[in-house]
């Protein structure tokens, strides 16, 4: 007998309408009905989640995450992949691109390899939907937490290599459009379906005009990393800001962008175009201490990563706490924030045909909360793989 579950008398938020006392059916992994109680016919066989006064959304998905619990995506195996996704899952996370960091080629190829047995054997947790490429063609003047060694200028060939190690599961690749060659990459990009970001860039307001024509489509860490908005040199940041065409992520940790900055990229991009990420590294989910990131010693203080230098090092930050923030701080209602955390990434990441709302016939990726944005369960494909005591 095929598996069927219900979850009832919670709200949907699915998340393009709130439904009061909601049902969402699944079977085997796929969602098969989403609606009101009155409009859905529940399988006598199925087993019932009790959602009372949740709230039950799509399951949050992070396009642009590094590490948690002491673990790096960068030390390439199966077991740190699976960790992490197992951790991503108790705050709702579903679905992630492991992000990787600026590196030698034989370490990029080593991590990709990694993160490709993670997506054929699967996780515990949530599901690792391909490989986020940060680096290493960016700005050596706009490194950030990058580490500045390893920066170098775009190489098709290196690239071609990394491709045929992801067996074609590359997703997303950050690089700085203004640096020599990286016209020539962001136009294979586009030939591949792989979505061209900016990030850690440099770039002028006219040098971002000629990448989006060779195909840039989205940009990473919004604010951070990248040439400010001057009203005589608009930079990489008034791109954002006009330009219909780009997707903007954003860090919301009450720390990385000020909550005007963040109205301002709302109300600049529509809640549509704004994709909420956390950056998160290793020391996410750990105690306030001192770390490592890259042979760099990193300071923990009150959840806020930095540098000796005091500069900003990566965050802290968990998906479920991204929504809270942008719904508290930035005055945006929870299921507009809810949005910025579901189909939005989906529809960067090039899985909202599976992904991202609680829709008849997508995975059954499903979280259930309170009006807090705290967790209580996370169900990835159908299976229970987190529930909080």
């Amino acid at each position: 007998m095929k598996q069927v579950r219900t979850i009832q008398n919670g709200t949907l938020m699915t998340p393009f309408e709130a439904i009061p006392r909601g049902v969402v059916v699944f079977r085997d992994g796929k969602i098969v009905a989403v609606g009101r109680a009155a409009e859905v016919k529940i399988p006598k066989e199925a087993t019932v989640i009790d959602a009372s006064g949740r709230i039950v959304a799509p399951g949050l998905i992070d396009i642009h995450v590094h590490g948690a619990k002491g673990r790096d995506i960068m030390e390439a195996s199966y077991e740190v992949i699976n960790e992490l996704a197992v951790f991503l899952s108790h705050h709702g996370t579903t679905s992630f691109l492991p992000t990787t960091v600026s590196a030698p080629q034989s370490a990029l190829l080593d991590v990709i390899r990694a993160i490709r047995t993670a997506m054929k054997k699967g996780t515990d947790g949530a599901e690792v939907l391909g490989v986020h490429l940060e680096g290493s063609y960016i700005s050596p003047q706009r490194s950030g937490a990058q580490d500045p060694g390893f920066i170098r200028l775009p190489s098709l060939d290196e690239f071609n290599e990394i491709w045929e190690a992801s067996e074609g599961t590359v997703k997303i690749v950050t690089l700085a459009p203004e640096i020599k060659g990286a016209d020539k990459l962001i136009a294979k990009l586009q030939s591949l379906g792989i979505v061209a970001s900016v990030g850690h860039s440099n770039a002028t307001y006219s040098e971002m005009e000629k990448a989006i024509k060779y195909g840039v489509q989205h940009v990473s860490h919004t604010f951070n990393a990248m040439r400010g908005f001057h009203h005589r040199e608009p930079g990489v940041v008034g791109a954002v800001l006009v330009r219909d065409e780009l997707t903007a992520e954003l860090i919301y940790d009450n720390v990385h962008v000020h909550p005007a900055a963040a109205k301002l990229l709302v109300k600049a991009k529509g809640s549509g175009k704004v994709v909420l990420v956390t950056d998160a590294i290793h020391p996410t989910g750990m105690p306030d201490g001192k770390y490592k990131m890259g042979g760099r010693g990193v300071t923990v203080t009150n959840g806020v990563c930095r540098f000796e230098s005091r500069e900003l090092a990566g965050s802290t930050l968990t998906m479920n706490k991204a929504v809270r923030n942008v719904m508290k701080s930035v005055g945006i209602p929870l299921q507009t924030a809810i949005r910025m955390g579901t189909i939005n990434p989906a529809v960067v990441a090039n899985v909202d045909q599976r992904k991202g709302s609680l829709e008849p016939g997508k995975d059954a990726d499903i979280v259930i909360m309170d009006d807090d944005v705290n967790v209580f369960m996370t169900i990835v494909k159908g299976k229970l793989v987190y529930r909080r005591d």
